[in-house]
């Protein structure tokens, strides 16, 4: 099976390529608008003009990934959405530029390299996002989903749904002596087509794991992996569709499997330094809003500025948790409840606090100390742990890394107060220990920014829930 790293965070992998992709091409066209300006290539130039270059190259391409433009999933799809995210990050880069400038006089722009640069840098970056879009809608693939069951036939027909169009080819195979019931394309069964199949009739063969264990159907399968076909298990699907892992497909194996994909060295070493950078610049950057905060807790409600509850961190071990005090304190504070049974608690002031993220300016201590991280899973109260480790299963998998301000599942999936919620929650925490590495947090802290910029809001992903629904 086509199991190893080649297929780890494959959509990351392209966000990255694009993201890197608009961050060179703000250097390049600065670059060339000299040359143009001063009639010869002048690396002096460019680094008078670094500050200003080097910032706008991250704020364009930041833009644009919390515009959806780099998700092949969420790209808009006419021309007039991408347009307009596409001004919006050229705007930025002029103000960026113009900006930066003012600030630093010894990096300013000329108007004449300024106007050179955008004169190609524009058409470059239409020309760009024209490709990326005129890429998404080529047919790719020709694809064969094995069904055995109503269960298989259901979750190929959502997935028809999002590759079919695409797919030059899509059909179903039948095995076990299943007939289907659907309109999908039906290709025969599994020993007609062994038998007439052509080598590389198919580039890609959607199965489950349970498929393996029935040795006709393995063998069919083997045979296509030597055909050159890619054997892509259901739950490497949902990973490269909806960037979750129902708890349906999930096994020992690919638990185990997960824990070797993740990248070791980031997750032991660069990410904690990561974090103690990160924690102390936002510490100072912060302050003003954490000092505005603990006046609006101060004028609101009488009580200490700091709520401290005590959670469950990495392998279960409680933590002291902080955070800007958003409810009335009254007695049984914090004892097991799960946030929204206690909404009426929270005060006016309290709530724009959470909207806006800034009752969690003080977590950043944990983050220093060592207890949390800037990305991760969310530190639930022990006595919820112990709950929902009671009725879902894997639940306790998410406590093998540290806890984190932000994370996968926070940034994908609303608040919820149930533990179907929770189970939700987990198939996108469970995805993030897969993937886990410096682009996968670098994207969760964009989207943490689009979620402040927009005051919280955040839809769960409909596409993936009518997903599990089809598939259970």
């Amino acid at each position: 099976m086509s199991l190893g790293l080649q297929r780890q965070s494959r959509h990351l992998r392209w966000a990255g390529f694009l993201f890197l992709a608009d961050f060179l091409l703000v250097w390049v066209s600065f670059l060339l608008g000299i040359w143009v300006r001063f009639d010869a290539f002048s690396v002096q130039k460019l680094v008078d003009y670094g500050p200003g270059v080097g910032l706008a190259s991250i704020i364009l391409p930041s833009i644009l990934y919390i515009g959806g433009l780099y998700s092949p999933r969420h790209l808009p799809n006419d021309w007039l959405s991408h347009t307009r995210w596409l001004l919006v990050g050229i705007l930025a880069v002029i103000a960026t530029v113009l900006a930066t400038g003012s600030i630093v006089f010894a990096s300013r722009v000329g108007r004449g390299v300024l106007l050179a640069s955008l004169l190609i840098f524009i058409p470059l970056l239409a020309l760009r996002h024209w490709v990326v879009m005129r890429r998404r809608h080529q047919r790719m693939h020709s694809l064969l989903c094995l069904v055995t069951s109503e269960a298989d036939e259901r979750a190929a027909a959502k997935l028809y749904e999002f590759w079919g169009a695409r797919a030059k080819t899509f059909g179903i195979v039948l095995g076990r002596g299943y007939q289907a019931t659907s309109a999908l394309p039906v290709m025969g069964g599994i020993d007609e087509l062994a038998a007439a199949a052509e080598p590389g009739s198919f580039d890609i063969v959607l199965v489950r794991d349970s498929h393996f264990q029935d040795p006709a159907t393995a063998l069919f399968l083997r045979g296509l992996r030597y055909e050159g076909a890619e054997i892509l298990p259901l739950s490497d699907a949902c990973e490269d569709l909806y960037h979750a892992v129902p708890l349906e497909v999930i096994s020992d194996a690919w638990l185990f499997r997960a824990s070797t994909q993740s990248q070791l060295f980031y997750i032991r070493k660069l990410k904690r330094f990561s974090d103690v950078v990160l924690a102390s610049l936002f510490l100072v950057l912060l302050a003003p809003f954490l000092g505005f905060g603990m006046l609006l807790v101060r004028f609101s409600s009488p009580g200490p500025l700091i709520f401290r509850q005590s959670r469950a961190g990495r392998l279960g071990r409680p933590i002291t948790v902080l955070k800007l005090r958003t409810m009335h304190v009254r007695g049984g504070e914090g004892t097991g409840k799960w946030a929204n049974e206690e909404g009426d608690r929270i005060f006016p002031c309290g709530r724009f606090l959470r909207t806006f993220r800034i009752d969690e300016i003080p977590q950043l201590i944990n983050v220093l100390q060592g207890e949390m991280s800037f990305v991760g899973p969310r530190p639930e109260q022990v006595s919820i742990v112990e709950e929902l480790s009671a009725q879902i299963p894997f639940y306790r998998e998410r406590l093998l890394i540290q806890p984190g301000i932000t994370g996968w599942a926070q940034v994908n999936y609303p608040y919820g107060a149930s533990v179907e919620d929770a189970a939700r929650k987990l198939e996108y925490d469970l995805y993030y220990m897969k993937h886990m590495g410096i682009f996968l947090d670098f994207f969760i802290l964009l989207e943490t920014v689009k979620i402040i910029l927009t005051g919280g809001r955040r839809e769960g992903d409909r596409d993936y829930l009518e997903f599990r629904e089809d598939l259970t």
